[in-house]
């Protein structure tokens, strides 16, 4: 994105992508939140934990594989430390935003843990976007293919 509200079609495009790889990451977090309580009968705050974490790394492989393609280093050494990268962000922000918030509203407003979660992940959603863009998938340092011969 541009500075001063100026976003050019290639951010509006990668934004478009990486909300529905957001998309899939909130039906993998709703899914298995829900079949790890309702099911296995683990408590939310330990199922939610489990989603998130299953939910990060879906959300990596395609922002990776997809949303970022263009920014692809082609080293392993460089996805790991994206994934790395990747983990610190959403980690921070979903453990902070998205499960604070789940905990938060489910014990002391007495919200339907389900409705507390998808309020976590919709707050935290468009700051991974911009950590995302501007830190762990940053054009600084990119190595194509052609850059490797």
């Amino acid at each position: 994105m541009k500075a001063f509200g100026i976003v050019s079609l290639s951010s509006i495009l990668r934004f478009t992508k990486f909300g529905i790889v957001g998309g899939s990451g909130v039906i993998v977090n709703v899914g298995l939140l829900h079949l790890f309580t309702a099911f296995f009968k683990i408590d939310y705050k330990i199922s939610s934990i489990i989603a998130i974490e299953c939910a990060i790394i879906n959300n990596f492989l395609f922002n990776y594989f997809w949303t970022w393609n263009d920014r692809r280093t082609y080293k392993k050494r460089s996805f790991f430390y994206r994934l790395f990268k990747f983990h610190l962000s959403s980690g921070f922000t979903a453990l902070i935003v998205n499960w604070g918030l789940l905990v938060f509203l489910t014990e002391v407003w007495h919200i339907y843990y389900h409705i507390s979660n998808l309020i976590g992940i919709g707050c935290g959603s468009f700051v991974n976007f911009l950590l995302g863009h501007f830190w762990v998938f940053s054009k600084r340092n990119i190595i194509t293919n052609e850059n490797q011969k």
